[in-house]
């Protein structure tokens, strides 16, 4: 088998064209395992927790290979800092029983000095962690360099606390979004269903060569020069026939000024319109059959797709037109 990325006779593995993580049904054994795990590991991965599609991903409950879709509070869980005069770390988890979040203060230690004009250290906890109290103060005394306290000492200052409760707790929160590599898993599947779409001779085509290899390349900017649009999809005019749709994913192949396009869009959130051929004729040697161009409808909910060509969703649309204009509804809520 000749991998469709590295071009090398290997074994076959199965590939989702849109991951399988974001709901993809469409596969293909063409990819070798070698270039399934790290494209998927790097590409893939770019594009299924890119913080808006992982959050839609945990809205409709959508699981990867590990089996458990990605938490709604995802945003919410591990440590942060509150804000205001009691600005100390905490610890945010997320508490299964109850579906709710909880929230523990993490230990902190400061010098202060007391009233009396004593050097003191003042340790901060969760009250649901005031049994660790004499660890702590053991722990604190041997760190200056102090002796540690008898039992009967130790129990007096683990004893010497002060309960205090912060109602409704200001928690900041840094939110980190990365766009790394997410071009390059646009172009992924805009490749692979050229693949797909076009047949074995597309493999040699210049520019299906240009586009693996920048796919492949472990550089960020690998993809920046080849041309195409992959960003937010609202403004891709690509898709604007047809309405956005929070859990479906719509992809189509078209004739531009004699370059194959193909558009994806992911839920209603990136969409890419790239160019796959410079050479349109290659592929399309008339006009009765230039129109019959691929057009792929995926419900990411229930991981069912429909597959037609353009040409019957053109004829759908018209008949839809007798209705209202566009925006229209995609197949999948048409049948509905």
């Amino acid at each position: 088998m000749r991998c469709i990325f590295c071009q090398l006779e290997k074994p076959g593995s199965k590939e989702h064209v849109f991951p399988y993580s974001i709901g993809g049904n469409v596969t293909t054994d063409r990819v070798c395992g070698d270039c399934n795990s790290t494209l998927g590991a790097r590409v893939d991965d770019a594009l299924t927790n890119f913080l808006p599609i992982r959050t839609r991903r945990a809205e409709l409950e959508l699981a990867g290979y590990g089996g458990e879709p990605p938490s709604r509070f995802d945003l919410f869980l591990g440590d942060h800092e509150m804000i205001g005069p009691e600005a100390k770390r905490i610890q945010t988890t997320l508490n299964k029983e109850t579906g709710k979040l909880d929230h523990r203060q993490l230990h902190h230690a400061i010098d202060v000095v007391t009233p009396e004009g004593e050097k003191a250290r003042q340790i901060t906890l969760d009250e649901r962690d005031r049994g660790q109290i004499p660890k702590i103060i053991q722990r604190e005394r041997k760190r200056h360099g102090l002796p540690p306290l008898s039992s009967e000492r130790l129990a007096i200052e683990a004893a010497n606390y002060t309960v205090r409760t912060v109602e409704n707790p200001l928690i900041q929160i840094d939110i980190q979004v990365s766009f790394a590599f997410l071009r390059h898993a646009m172009l992924k599947i805009a490749y692979e269903l050229a693949f797909l779409w076009l047949g074995e001779s597309y493999l040699d085509d210049p520019l299906a060569v240009e586009l693996r290899e920048a796919i492949m390349k472990d550089d960020v900017a690998s993809t920046d020069a080849l041309p195409g649009y992959a960003d937010w999809a609202e403004p891709c005019t690509a898709f604007k026939t047809w309405t956005p749709h929070k859990a479906h994913h719509l992809a189509f192949a078209s004739v531009v000024a004699g370059n194959v396009v193909i558009a994806v869009r992911i839920f209603d959130i990136y969409a890419a319109a790239i160019p796959v051929s410079h050479d349109a004729l290659r592929y399309l040697k008339d006009g009765a059959e230039a129109i019959k161009r691929p057009f792929l409808a995926i419900d990411a909910a229930n991981r069912k797709s429909i597959q037609t060509t353009f040409e019957a969703e053109l004829f759908r649309l018209a008949q839809a037109m007798r209705e209202h204009g566009p925006p229209f509804p995609d197949p999948f809520c048409a049948l509905k």
